[in-house]
């Protein structure tokens, strides 16, 4: 494995200077119409993919592609992590627009170690490339179709012919959804502004709202999480509730920023998680909604869930809080009322108080999902390696299993 990462490293080295050297040797007009067809996949997207892996035989895998203007400017470069054949996969493509039609594409990928140079034109708002095996029989060859959807959607499938051209087979498709990001805001109940962030791949996906623990904030806390959530397909919603800080992780919160005098305790913070429900509701985000709560964001989740049960499809609390800090808005008094698929989790080292038992056992006599993980630390940062110091990937396994299992 380490030798193929450096055959990769030192591919894309040579990959990287001839990119540059070809890009000197040529001035390009990057007012082409070919630009103008790149220059719509510049953004960072969530991709869908279908490999083939035997005759007839396909594989669906998922990954993350960031798209930026190429270092001639005339063009853009792809950077492409994910899975393939369960395997992690990243892949570099350049794409340059020679004139008006034509398009040269540098594409190097860690599975073979290796780059390959293609030429192709667009037409009708479609990018087809060939590549021949033999260049004088031609009866070998793969094309490489991309084409567009919509602004926010394109697809790249490539396919092969062993028959000189008269017949293709599909080999990889890959679908691009465009990750839209926006900071937004919204009044709560009581007349507090709320921040928070929002990453929307499509309306019709599920959407996931995350609430931070105290001391913390929706940036600091999840800027390892969300993106891996987002990875999955689904649009991620974190906000800033008006208790929190910047104690943990980095980062600040915006609320508690614009509040001045802050008097407010964790109970006070349930209109905040109402407000962000009610938000995405009211923007017409149809897909499912799922909760997903850290220490006292999680208590609130667990009210919020018990109240709003025909709103919410699935909930996941980490770590809900059981101290006087709740005291009047205690998530205990609601597990017994909620009926939605429920997956309450704590690292191992919390189920030595007994407020901890007391609370799986009431999970678990109302036929709640319960998972303790053998490493982990308090709340979702049970998640993050750096945070708990040991490998984390039994822990994602449980969270993704239950969030595939009810994303529909």
């Amino acid at each position: 494995m380490k030798l193929i990462k450096l055959i990769y490293k030192f591919n894309f080295i040579i990959f990287f200077f001839f990119n540059i050297a070809h890009s000197q040797e040529n001035t390009y007009s990057c007012k082409n119409e070919a630009y103008s067809f790149l220059k719509q996949t510049i953004g960072k997207w969530h991709v869908i993919t279908k490999d083939r892996t035997s005759p007839n035989v396909y594989e669906n895998n998922y990954g993350t592609s960031i798209i930026t203007s190429s270092i001639e400017g005339c063009g853009v470069k792809e950077s492409y992590k994910g899975v393939y054949r369960n395997k992690k996969y990243a892949r570099e493509v350049f794409l340059t627009g020679l004139d008006s039609t034509n398009v040269e594409m540098l594409a190097l990928d860690s599975e073979h170690g290796s780059f390959s140079t293609l030429n192709g034109s667009i037409k009708n708002n479609e990018l087809t490339t060939y590549w021949y095996r033999n260049k004088e029989v031609k009866r070998l060859q793969s094309k490489y179709i991309m084409s567009f959807t919509d602004t926010n959607t394109f697809e790249f499938s490539s396919y092969l012919s062993t028959n000189h051209g008269k017949d293709w087979a599909l080999t990889h498709q890959r679908k691009y959804y465009r990750i839209n990001y926006e900071e937004i805001e919204m009044k709560t109940k009581d007349s507090i502004l709320v921040y928070g962030d929002l990453y929307t791949i499509k309306k019709e996906y599920p959407t996931i709202i995350l609430f931070h623990q105290g001391g913390s904030n929706a940036k600091g806390e999840y800027h390892s999480i969300a993106p891996k959530l987002l990875n999955e397909g689904y649009n991620i919603m974190a906000i800033d509730q008006r208790v929190g800080g910047s104690s943990y992780y980095g980062g600040y919160n915006r609320t508690i920023s614009k509040l001045g005098t802050n008097s407010f305790t964790y109970c006070d913070a349930y209109t905040d998680l109402e407000a962000a429900l009610d938000y995405i509701i009211g923007k017409k985000y149809n897909g499912n909604k799922i909760l997903w709560g850290s220490s006292y964001g999680a208590a609130l989740a667990i009210q919020l869930a018990s109240k709003r049960e025909y709103d919410i499809s699935a909930l996941l609390a980490f770590s809900p809080s059981t101290g006087n800090a709740v005291k009047t808005c205690h998530p205990n008094q609601y597990i017994n009322q909620i009926g939605l698929p429920f997956l309450l989790l704590r690292p191992k080292k919390e189920m030595e108080r007994e407020s901890s038992v007391e609370q799986f056992s009431i999970a678990k006599e109302h036929g709640h999902q319960t998972y303790i993980a053998e490493h982990g630390t308090h709340g979702s940062s049970m998640l993050v390696k750096d945070r708990v110091g040991a490998d984390v990937n039994k822990n994602w396994n449980i969270v993704l299993e239950f969030l595939n299992k009810h994303r529909n």
